[in-house]
């Protein structure tokens, strides 16, 4: 036994003298925790216990319901049990409910018991690493689908625009965010999307996906932007499980000829125009984040594009860090407007836009920054060349 603490459970003090002497022969280094009921072990659990020698006739559980009561309470401490007759069924019966071993009072020596010990530690952490293992792989496969919500593939069928997104989680999450976008082509238009619900984790994550698929299913069924909003707004009412979460959206609807965009902003920060390697921070003024909107209908805002242009749209994450290490001026959309101007005049790949634009607010602010950073660049097809 590595760690070398023993919870023994045994209401015989010869028993008891008995185990302690063994254990004091081939184990001295063993820390022994002796307790004459099962309630009272319970009541007094010492938190370094590594292992449980469990007699099976107590006074107060006894048999099969002893075992269930411990394994209920401490499921992750391999118990060893204690049986009266090398004959006597309970000790296979005990294997069956969680035991490690068992042995008969009487025909086990003090290297027998060590031994016994020793494996059942060993093999109670194997199987408590295999359970992490499952569980473990249960989260990916259920962030794998929530990943799969939040970022879809683009629903467009037209050479005309090209879309390239981008996102990365923040530094405490391995996976999951608040951060969605989405891209889908009507008859109407290309429309886009990108948001960010508050606070972060799976919670956070199916919230957006809800609002994700809510806003793709109210633009296909061709309701105005306006609409669109109003639905996605009472979707994200419906769905949160408090009255804190909120979400901040941004919109824009690129007309069929590719000549204009309507822009509707709620409490997101505004997208980027570029033109060659000129790019400006549109001048849309934003409305309330979703849950506070005002009644009267929120007004759109078109912007034209011209002949070769793109958008950036992104998330917050990305501007919220700061000019450097230690500082309180925040990077800001200015930074990002500097920095991408820079690499668009330098000939960057435009393809690798997003995630340099993340490198320098990463090394501006002095490391990974906490929150997740989502970015969608939409481009007409001369833009991309």
């Amino acid at each position: 036994m590595s760690r070398r603490s023993l919870v023994l459970i045994e209401d015989d003090p010869g028993d008891t003298l008995l185990v302690t002497e063994m254990l004091l022969d081939v184990a001295p280094d063993v820390q022994l925790f002796p307790f004459t009921t099962l309630q009272r072990a319970l009541d007094g659990w010492p938190d370094e216990a590594d292992c449980v020698l469990l007699d099976l006739g107590l006074p107060d559980a006894s048999g099969l319901t002893a075992v269930e009561k411990l394994r209920a309470r401490v499921p992750d401490v391999p118990v060893v049990v204690l049986t009266g007759r090398i004959d006597d069924a309970a000790g296979p019966e005990a294997l069956a409910a969680g035991a490690q071993d068992y042995l008969v009072k009487g025909q086990v020596d003090g290297p027998g018991l060590e031994r016994s010990l020793r494996y059942a530690v060993e093999r109670g952490r194997s199987l408590s690493d295999q359970r992490r293992l499952v569980a473990a792989d249960l989260r990916a496969q259920e962030n794998t689908r929530l990943q799969r919500g939040l970022l879809p593939s683009p629903l467009l069928d037209t050479d005309a625009v090209r879309v390239e997104p981008f996102y990365r989680p923040g530094r405490e999450r391995a996976l999951l965010g608040g951060d969605f976008y989405d891209v889908v082509q009507t008859a109407s238009g290309v429309h886009l999307l990108i948001g960010d619900v508050s606070g972060h984790g799976p919670d956070e994550a199916a919230l957006g996906v809800a609002l994700r698929i809510a806003w793709r299913a109210l633009v296909l069924a061709g309701l105005a932007p306006e609409q669109v909003l109003r639905g996605v707004e009472q979707v994200l009412f419906a769905e949160r499980n408090n009255d804190e979460h909120f979400a901040t959206v941004a919109m824009v609807t690129l007309d069929p000829a590719l000549h204009t965009a309507d822009v509707l902003l709620c409490g997101h920060p505004a997208p980027l125009m570029i033109r060659g390697s000129d790019v400006q921070e549109l001048d849309v003024p934003p409305m309330a984040m979703l849950t506070m909107l005002p009644c009267d209908d929120p007004g759109r805002v078109r912007v034209d594009l011209g002949d070769d242009w793109a958008l950036l749209l992104f998330t917050d994450g990305l501007v919220e860090g700061t000019t450097s290490p230690g500082s309180r001026e925040r990077y800001g959309a200015a930074g990002v407007v500097a920095h991408l101007g820079r690499l668009l005049e330098d000939g960057h790949a435009r393809e690798d836009l997003a995630p340099a634009l993340l490198a320098e607010a990463e090394r501006r602010h002095g490391g990974l920054l906490t929150d997740d950073v989502a970015v969608l660049l939409v481009g007409s097809a001369g833009w991309w060349r």
